[in-house]
C-alpha cells in the first residue's frame, strides 16, 4: 500500500469535504460520550453494539448493527472476521444456538459498513499520523493495516461495490476511513468521548444514504434465490451439459453456480463503435438511444485478482438477458474492472476491436464494452487538494473508471494445458497474435505474462488466445503515458525491470514469453531441480527484487539467466549444475524442450551485450508421437487469418537446366538444424523481431519426438498463487495482482500475483 494512504492533518479538510459534504448540516448529539475504560476487545464489541442498536442515530429500518469477532464468512477461505458491521435489518447474521450473541459468522457478501475494535489507541493503529506516508513501521500497527486491508479486500470480492467505508475504534479513539480502488482515506485519529458528535453525524448520515451513496453499485443487482432468472440460470446450466457434456466453457458456467456466493445482474453501458454516428439530437428524433444497456447474468467469479486498491479485475463467464428477461446463449466472457483513467490510455474494448478488424489471430472477439457512467474513484481528488497545498506530498493517486467489457471467447488458464507440445504450441498462437498486431494494426500488447496467455478450442484443438490488451499501446504512440513501468513483474525482461522508464518494445516481450514458458515448465515438465527446492527457485526467478535507493530492481537469478545464457542450480541442488529438462522415461535423455530453452537463453545472453555461449546440441528423443502435432498443424491452416499456419517440412532438390538435382539454397532455419544435429553451437537469434522466435518455435513444434505424457503435478507450493508483481495499476492489498509499479512488493514475503 506505499503511496496509497493519505491522512489529512484535521478531520474537517478534506476527508468530510469530499466524502459526505453534507456532513455539518446538523452535527448529532454524541451518543458516545460515556463510553468505559475497555480492558478487552470483548468489552468494546458489547458496548458499541448497545450504543449504536439503542440509539436514534441509525434508521434501524434500514440498518443494524451486529458482532462478528470470532466467525469467518463459511465461503471465506482466508477464514478473517471483521469485529462488528451494519448489516441491511433483513440480512443480519443470526447466531446459532448455543454461542450467544456476539458470536455469530461474518457475512461478507451483506456487511454494509465494517466496523474495527482494538483496545490500544497507538500500538494497534494501522496508520503512523507522524510519517509522510502514514505507513506503520512496528510490526503490531502492520499486522493491524494488513487485517484491514484483507477485511475491505473480502467486502470488494463479495459484493459489487464502488467504495466501502470503515470505522476504527482504537481505545477511547477512532477513525473514519474510506476505502476505493484510487487509494485509502483516513480521518485523523481523534477522541470520541470529547469529539463523539462527528461519529454520531457520520452514522447518522450513513444510515440516511441511498444504497448507492453508501457504495453499492447501481449497475448490478443482486439476485436473490426468489428472482426468476435464478432458476433459468440453473435451468440453463443443466439443459447445456447434457447438451454438450464436455464442453469446458459450459463447466465453468456450471461451477460459477454456487449456491453459496451471491449471483449477479449486471450492465454494461455499451459505447458506440468507432465509426458509428452520434445519435441525432434537438427536434429531430433520435436514430438510437443516447445509452445502450446490455445485461448479463453471472454466479461466482472464474478470476478475482483481489487487492483494494487498483484494477480489481474480476472475469465471468456469463449470459445474455434479453429485453423479455430470457437468457439468450451463446456463454460470454464478462471482464469487470477499474481501469486507469489517463489521457491517451484506450480502452480494452478498443483496443480489441481495431485489432479484429485488422484479423488479428488469437485474440479475443469483441462483444460489447463501455464505462459505467457516474463509476469513478474519489480519493484521487482528495489527494489532488492537498497536493496542491503542499508539494512535498510524494503520494500518487490515480483516478480509476468502472468499466465492463464482454468477449465471445471463454478460455481457461494456461496451466492447465494437457503436455510440454500443447503448452509451446499455446505460446507459439500467442506469439503469431503479438506478430500481427504489431505488424497489422501497430499495437504492442505490454504485459505479456501467465495470466494473459488462455488456452481456447478452436477447430478442435486447443489453441492459445492472447488476452487482457488493456496496457497495450499504438507502437508510434508517446512512450511515456503513466509514471510507473508497464507489465507483470514476475515476467517482465530483466531490462524493464531495471529501468522504470523504459519504452517496452518487441525484445523485452519476446522475453516475457519466454518467462511465462520457463515458469510452467518448471512447474509441470520434468528436469533436473530437487522437487523440494522448486518452491524456492520460482521464489528468487520471478519474484525475487533487489534494490537501488528506494527503487525496485530485477532480481539477481533472472538478470544473471539472461546475462550469461543459462540457469544455475547451485542454490537448490546438492550437486551444481545447470537446468536441464528431461524426458520422462528417462532421465539420461533430454527432453526436446531443453534444446529450445537453451536456444532461447543463448539469444537473450548475445542480445545482453555479453561474449556468446557455448550451448551443446541436444540428440532427440526417439519417442514418435505424431497425433498432437498433426491436429495443430491442420487446425492453424483452417484459419483464414492465421499467416504462419505451416510446419516445417524438408526442402526437396531443385532440377538445375540439365536435369541434375540442385541442392537448394540453405535457409537460416535448415542451417539452424543442420548445425544443432550436428552437434555445432547454434547461432543466437536476433531479437529485434518476431519472425526467428517464430521460425524457432515452429521448428520445434514440427518435431516428432513430444514425449506424450511428459506433465506432472504442480511442484509450485499447494495453494500459493504466484503474484504477479506489481506493475501498472499498484493492485494493492493483501491478494493484489496488477500491473503498474505504484505499490511494488516483490520478493519471499508476498504470495500474489503482481502487475505492475
Amino acid at each position: 500500500m506505499r503511496g496509497k494512504i493519505d491522512i489529512p492533518p484535521t478531520i474537517q479538510e478534506g476527508f468530510m469535504d469530499l466524502f459526505m459534504k453534507d456532513y455539518y448540516l446538523a452535527l448529532k448529539e454524541n451518543i458516545f460520550s460515556g463510553a468505559p475504560m475497555f480492558s478487552t476487545e470483548l468489552e468494546m464489541y458489547k458496548w458499541i453494539t448497545h450504543i449504536i442498536n439503542n440509539s436514534e442515530v441509525i434508521d434501524s429500518q434500514k440498518l443494524v448493527c451486529a458482532s462478528s469477532p470470532y466467525k469467518s464468512d463459511r465461503k471465506d477461505a482466508t477464514c478473517q472476521a471483521v469485529d462488528l458491521g451494519l448489516y441491511p435489518t433483513e440480512f443480519r447474521p443470526i447466531h446459532e444456538p448455543g454461542d450467544g450473541e456476539y458470536n455469530r459468522h461474518i457475512n461478507w457478501s451483506r456487511i454494509d459498513l465494517s466496523i474495527e475494535c482494538k483496545v490500544h489507541s497507538t500500538d494497534q493503529d494501522p496508520f503512523d499520523d507522524t510519517r509522510e506516508d502514514q505507513q506503520p513501521l512496528a510490526a503490531a500497527r502492520k499486522k493491524a493495516l494488513s487485517h484491514i486491508l484483507t477485511y475491505v479486500e473480502n467486502v470488494f470480492m463479495h459484493q459489487h461495490r464502488t467504495f466501502h467505508y470503515m470505522i476504527l475504534f482504537l481505545g477511547h479513539y477512532a477513525r473514519i476511513i474510506h476505502f476505493d480502488h484510487s487509494g485509502v482515506y483516513s480521518t485523523v485519529k481523534f477522541n470520541y468521548i470529547t469529539h463523539g458528535a462527528i461519529l454520531t453525524t457520520f452514522l447518522s448520515r450513513y444510515s440516511h444514504y441511498s444504497a448507492a451513496q453508501r457504495g453499492y453499485d447501481p449497475t448490478a443487482t443482486r439476485l436473490e434465490r426468489c428472482n426468476p432468472l435464478i432458476a433459468q440460470m440453473r435451468k440453463f446450466g443443466q439443459t447445456k451439459a447434457t447438451e454438450h457434456p464436455d464442453d469446458h466453457v459450459q463447466k465453468m458456467f456450471n461451477d460459477s453456480l454456487d449456491e453459496a456466493w451471491p449471483w449477479h445482474k449486471l450492465e454494461v453501458h455499451v459505447q458506440r463503435k468507432s465509426g458509428e454516428p452520434e445519435p441525432q439530437r434537438g427536434r429531430l428524433l433520435l436514430s438510437r438511444p443516447e445509452r445502450v444497456t446490455r445485461s448479463f447474468v453471472v454466479g461466482k467469479p472464474q478470476f478475482d485478482a483481489g487487492g483494494v486498491v487498483g484494477r480489481g479485475t474480476r472475469g465471468y463467464v456469463a449470459v445474455e438477458v434479453d429485453a423479455t428477461g430470457r437468457l439468450v446463449g451463446p456463454f460470454v466472457y464478462l471482464k469487470d474492472a477499474w481501469r486507469v483513467d489517463h489521457p491517451g490510455i484506450e480502452r480494452e474494448g478498443c483496443v480489441l476491436e481495431t485489432l479484429n478488424q485488422h484479423e488479428v489471430p488469437f485474440v479475443p472477439t469483441l462483444v460489447c464494452h463501455g464505462d459505467l457512467e457516474g463509476q469513478a474513484t474519489r480519493s484521487q481528488d482528495a489527494w489532488a487538494q492537498r497536493k496542491a497545498d503542499n508539494p512535498r506530498i510524494k503520494r500518487s493517486f490515480k483516478k480509476h473508471q468502472h468499466y465492463r467489457l464482454v468477449v465471445a471467447e471463454v478460455g481457461k488458464p494456461l496451466e492447465e494445458f494437457g503436455s510440454g507440445f500443447k503448452l509451446v504450441s499455446a505460446i507459439f498462437c500467442c506469439l503469431l497474435a503479438h506478430q500481427a498486431a504489431y505488424e497489422k494494426a501497430g499495437i504492442i500488447h505490454r504485459d505479456i505474462s501467465s495470466g494473459n496467455i488462455l488456452l481456447y478450442k478452436k477447430n478442435g484443438v486447443w489453441v492459445g488466445l492472447l488476452n487482457d490488451w488493456e496496457l497495450s499501446k499504438q507502437v508510434n504512440a508517446p512512450a511515456a503515458r503513466q509514471p510507473d513501468r508497464t507489465g507483470t513483474w514476475q515476467f517482465m525482461s530483466a531490462r524493464a525491470l531495471n529501468n522504470p522508464d523504459k519504452e517496452i518494445v518487441v525484445e523485452d516481450e519476446l522475453e516475457a514469453f519466454f518467462h511465462v514458458l520457463l515458469y510452467h515448465a518448471v512447474r509441470f515438465l520434468p528436469h533436473n531441480i530437487d522437487p523440494d527446492s522448486v518452491p524456492k527457485f520460482l521464489e528468487d526467478y520471478f519474484d525475487g527484487c533487489s534494490t537501488k535507493g528506494e527503487e525496485y530492481r530485477c532480481g539477481m537469478a533472472k538478470l544473471m539467466a539472461m546475462e550469461h545464457g543459462t540457469i544455475k542450480l547451485s542454490t537448490y541442488n546438492t550437486m551444481p549444475a545447470s537446468l536441464k529438462f528431461l524426458h520422462p522415461e528417462d532421465p539420461n535423455r533430454s527432453h526436446v524442450l531443453d534444446s529450445l530453452i537453451s536456444q532461447l537463453l543463448l539469444s537473450f545472453k548475445e542480445a545482453y551485450a555479453l561474449d556468446p555461449a557455448t550451448m551443446p546440441g541436444q540428440e532427440p528423443s526417439q519417442v514418435q508421437t505424431g497425433e498432437d502435432i498433426e491436429a495443430f498443424w491442420a487446425a492453424l491452416q483452417a484459419m483464414p487469418n492465421v499467416n504462419d499456419k505451416g510446419p516445417v517440412t524438408p526442402q526437396k532438390p531443385k532440377k538445375s537446366r540439365a536435369g541434375k538435382s540442385k541442392a537448394p539454397k540453405p535457409s537460416r532455419r535448415s542451417k539452424r538444424k543442420a548445425a544443432t544435429a550436428a552437434g555445432d553451437d547454434p547461432k543466437p537469434l536476433s531479437l529485434k523481431e518476431h519472425r526467428p522466435v517464430i521460425e524457432l518455435f515452429r521448428e520445434f513444434l514440427s518435431r516428432k519426438d513430444w514425449p506424450p505424457n511428459d506433465k506432472g503435478v504442480d511442484l509450485r507450493v499447494k495453494g500459493v498463487k504466484v503474484k504477479e508483481a506489481p506493475v501498472s495499476s499498484g493492485e494493492g492489498g493483501s491478494r493484489s495482482t496488477k500491473r503498474q509499479l505504484d505499490d511494488p512488493q516483490p520478493g519471499p514475503s508476498t504470495s500474489k500475483r503482481s502487475r505492475i
